[in-house]
């Protein structure tokens, strides 16, 4: 047929599209063209890996004369080495409470020393006394604090009258036992040294305060922030902040919290911070728990109810808590990249305008993002909504009118062509649902058979394992589709069109459900629909030959594949090390799995049905398969062995107990002594049962001591560690003798006959880390205690009575505790006439070594060198009241 003069570019694409004159064996591309385009996206990935550990050039001493206003790492990095040097800082040891403090108070002297005349610095060291109920949900705890310590300062005009609004600055200084937290978190502590110092080198005053909490007790339920928050007068004029933690030695630190409700300061993060990482996406997975742990951000915005924003570093923790976490795993550039962004952010908010009224800028949640860490995108919540909205009606549109222009070169209507679409969505549809699904039934599988985690440090494993079966799944239902559903009235180019607007359709439904449930995510879902639907209406209007599109739509896809191959980076960085710290009952495949099938679907949705347009389609299929396979056979070998010495260790953590129960008379009725292991990770119970056995004991199961005993017997470190009961194990051992044992005197009770309720006083002297359990037995209420203000509701009750968890430290105050406890009613089982409740007091000995026991140190050096082991010594009394 003889094209006529008047026909449009488009229509002359189309025909193109359409005609009947090629074969289908020259309508189709080579079959390199796949492995071009997988070397491609293998490229991009490569290069977008190499953007994401480029860090900037980490500043000396000697470059301050030519950089005066700059963060200087080598200044920051001298800091950590004498503060990491002193070893673990435990919240109430003599390293933390005298040694770091002093280390403090002596830089922070200098900086005021050398500050500019233009500021007055304040310098001070609180000490708190106070108490803090956290609602989780099966074990809530209020928690108490004795004593313990914040280093605070700040910066405000010399002249002039004082600042009515502060800016915070927040970092902790303590660590958990047997880590000299070099990372978490003593990178930051020195970071804001540094950042103090160069702020108060400005010779302009700044229009606000700016407060610098060295925050003394976080690792304990983070008592020292709220110290801070309920305690100090300073806070009282705090109107943002900025927090910094660490769960990782070195990397990008990437900001995951802001807020909530005042996008403003995304603003200043967009326009002042020189190395922008940030996503909406990591501050939904923490804010839904995923991440096993806490920041200040929590109780500064619960407590303090102020905005502010949340900075870590997160990526490949491996090291994080554990031993290893030291000076020499801090790179210098690490330490400049955050120091870079913490200064600069800083120093625009201390002037922001913004602070004078803060009530007045509240909005709504953010979506926000950067873009390869060369800009920032954010938009409030509201913007998102209708963003989705107008952007899915648009594809939607550009979807008809390619149909439409196609309709007008067939002898298919518009209404043909839409229901053949909705059967390529079905297709597509149900290749990813496949393709998932395998996924995740290996996941269950290789749990079901104790063959998990081969991925915690052969990474890569997850692209065979996971992304391998989905691929296999979404690239064979196009292919088997176009060669099974045979359709002579479309070109094979139009064919794989309709599965390309198919995905893109579906994609639409994904964002408007996620819009719906207001789940800010959701921009992923936007980013891809944008890219397919700009380079859609391009081929639709300005393509001149029929396989021209296909550039097109390759370029489109270059931004997209980027971005989410660097989101894959951060989400695979951060939590495959976490699962090896989670919950040692759950499957850590399946989390990753779904990981594997997002990152694969937001990767490559957009070109496995470009498969079907290929000669020998299914030898790149088996190719994926053969690469399946080689994965699978490396992990059933020692390489496939999940840990490794000093860089992924296996986490253990053990107690030498000694348990003291007692009759409500007052005589033992119990004394025993043991250790007792709490889970980490899949693997702890096969090489504590070894490694018993070579010791000649066993390791069994709590078993029927969690009936017997209140919250089984144990000296847990967190009540919450209960939740692992099922998978904790216990080494029948001596008992052990320390001289800082638990001194719990009863003083006596009153009782009111008016109210009919009894108060019981006590007096506790024992180690800095401490906890009570109070469970009054069935008939009796408990009613008041010198704990808090109010009596909580209670944590997973144990056969049938409430259980009252207290969480007790004190810092540099070790005076006795004096509690008491006031019940009202009467037993009402006839066997526990005169009682009225449980009261079991533990102590934890986390950073006396000197205490272990010569049996106890043989059992620790069994472990192999790939395990990380923090072990001490631990004292339950159980008594009766």
């Amino acid at each position: 047929m003889e094209e006529s003069e008047n026909q449009t570019p488009a229509n002359n694409s189309l025909s193109l599209l359409t005609q009947k004159k090629p074969s289908k064996h020259e309508e189709q591309l080579s079959a390199w063209w796949l492995l071009a385009i997988t070397g491609a996206v293998v490229g991009i990935y490569l290069l977008v890996y190499w953007n994401w550990v480029s860090m900037p050039i980490a500043l000396r001493r000697v470059d301050e004369s030519t950089y005066p206003d700059r963060f200087i790492a080598e200044v920051a990095k001298q800091h950590l080495f004498e503060m990491s040097n002193v070893g673990p800082r435990v919240a109430g040891s003599y390293a933390n409470e005298i040694i770091t403090v002093q280390f403090l108070l002596r830089i922070i002297n200098e900086i005021i020393a050398e500050s500019n005349p233009a500021h007055r610095i304040e310098l001070e060291v609180q000490q708190a006394y106070g108490n803090m109920f956290l609602d989780y949900e099966k074990y809530p705890q209020t928690s108490v604090y004795q004593g313990i310590q914040n280093v605070v300062a700040r910066i405000v005009p010399s002249q002039g009258k004082e600042p009515d609004n502060y800016l915070m600055l927040s970092s902790h200084f303590d660590s958990v036992p047997q880590s000299p937290g070099a990372g978490d978190d003593g990178t930051m502590s020195v970071i804001m040294l540094e950042v103090l110092r160069k702020m108060s080198q400005n010779p302009h005053p700044y229009n606000h305060g700016i407060v610098f909490v060295f925050n003394g007790c976080e690792e304990n339920t983070l008592q020292g922030s709220h110290a801070f928050v309920t305690h100090h007068r300073w806070f009282d004029k705090v109107r943002t902040f900025i927090n910094m933690d660490v769960a990782a030695n070195g990397g990008r630190d990437i900001m995951f919290q802001a807020g909530p409700k005042y996008s403003f300061l995304m603003k200043y993060y967009r326009d002042n911070v020189p190395h922008p990482y940030c996503t909406a996406v990591a501050e939904e997975l923490f804010q839904a728990d995923l991440v096993p742990s806490e920041t200040d951000y929590y109780v500064y915005s619960k407590y303090g109810k102020i905005p502010g924003m949340d900075f870590a570093h997160s990526t490949w923790g491996y090291l994080y808590h554990t031993a290893y976490d030291t000076y020499d795993t801090i790179p210098n550039t690490t330490l400049q990249h955050t120091g870079d962004n913490v200064l600069a952010l800083a120093k625009a908010l201390a002037n922001a305008e913004e602070l004078y009224d803060i009530r007045e800028h509240e909005g709504s949640k953010a979506v926000f993002f950067d873009f390869l860490h060369w800009f920032l995108v954010y938009y409030p919540l509201w913007a998102s909504i209708l963003l989705n909205i107008g952007l899915s009606v648009i594809a939607l549109s550009a979807i008809i009118l390619s149909l439409w222009l196609l309709s007008r070169n067939t002898d298919l209507s518009l209404w043909q062509l839409l229901l053949q679409d909705l059967t390529a969505m079905g297709v597509v549809l149900l290749s990813i649902v496949v393709g998932a699904g395998l996924s995740l039934l290996l996941a269950v599988i290789l749990n079901a058979v104790d063959s998990t985690m081969a991925w915690f440090t052969q990474t890569w494993l997850i692209f065979g394992l996971y992304i391998c079966p989905f691929l296999i799944a979404t690239c064979s239902g196009p292919v088997l589709y176009i060669h099974i559903v045979k359709n002579n009235r479309l070109s094979l180019h139009a064919r794989v069109q309709l599965l390309l607007h198919a995905t893109c359709a579906l994609y639409v439904l994904i964002l408007i459900v996620l819009t719906g449930m207001s789940i800010r995510s959701g921009y992923l879902f936007t980013m891809a629909i944008l890219f397919y639907t700009v380079t859609t209406l391009v081929n639709a209007l300005f393509k001149r030959a029929s396989f021209y599109w296909i550039y097109v739509h390759l370029v489109g896809q270059i931004a997209p594949i980027a971005y989410f191959s660097s989101v894959s980076l951060t989400a695979f960085g951060t939590f495959i090390p976490m699962q090896g710290r989670g919950n040692a009952g759950a499957n850590p495949e399946l989390l990753i799995a779904l990981f594997a099938v997002l990152v694969g679907l937001l990767v490559t949705g957009f070109l496995t049905p470009l498969v079907a347009l290929t000669r020998k389609g299914y030898l790149f299929i088996s190719l994926i398969f053969v690469f399946f396979i080689i994965s699978i056979i490396v992990m059933v070998t020692s390489a496939g062995f999940p840990f490794r010495a000093h860089t992924s260790p296996e986490r253990f953590y053990i107690y030498h107990c000694t348990r003291e129960f007692y009759h409500q008379n007052g005589t033992l009725r119990r004394l025993e002594g043991g250790f007792y292991v709490h889970p980490q990770d899949r693997y702890t119970g096969d090489l504590i049962r070894e490694l018993a056995i070579k010791s000649s004991a066993n390791a069994v199961p709590l078993g029927d001591q969690c009936e017997k005993e209140l919250y089984c017997g144990i000296p847990f470190y967190q009540n919450s560690h209960h939740g692992q009961r099922e998978n904790g194990l216990w080494i029948k051992d001596n008992t052990f003798t320390i001289p800082e044992t638990i001194d719990l005197q009863y003083i006596g009770n009153q009782h009111d006959s008016n109210l009919s309720t009894t108060t019981f006083y006590f007096t506790v002297k024992g180690t800095d880390h401490m906890s009570f359990y109070v469970s009054p037995v069935r008939g009796v209420q408990l009613v008041d205690w010198s704990f808090s203000k109010d009596i909580p509701r209670s944590g997973l009750s144990w056969n049938g009575q409430d259980v009252h968890y207290i969480n007790f430290v004190h810092g540099i105050d070790d005076k006795p505790h004096e509690f008491y406890i006031t019940v009202q009613g009467s037993a009402s089982k006839s066997s526990e006439t005169g009682w009225n409740f449980y009261l079991n007091v533990v102590a934890q000995y986390m950073h006396h070594e000197q205490y272990r026991t010569r049996e106890f140190r043989q059992f620790i050096d069994q472990f192999p060198d790939y395990a990380h082991v923090v072990a001490y010594p631990a004292h339950l009394i159980s008594k009766i009241f």
